[in-house]
């Protein structure tokens, strides 16, 4: 819910800027935010696995070791 508000926060600014300025590409800009957004969405989901592998393996070893 948070990150759709600050999106279109976001997209409503580059909007406004967009109508504000003459020399502005919306199109060009909006594709930017997209590879942006991709690569932090592709970013937290190595970061978020990497983390559940790493909690994983502990409780698993604990598990193990009290068996």
């Amino acid at each position: 819910m948070f990150w759709g508000v600050l999106l279109v926060f976001v997209a409503g600014g580059v909007f406004g800027f967009s109508v504000l300025s003459d020399q502005f590409e919306l199109v060009e800009t909006y594709k930017e935010m997209g590879v942006g957004i991709g690569i932090g969405v592709a970013t937290a989901t190595v970061i978020f696995l990497l983390g559940a592998g790493v909690v994983s393996a502990m409780d698993y070893a604990r598990k193990r070791k009290a068996s």
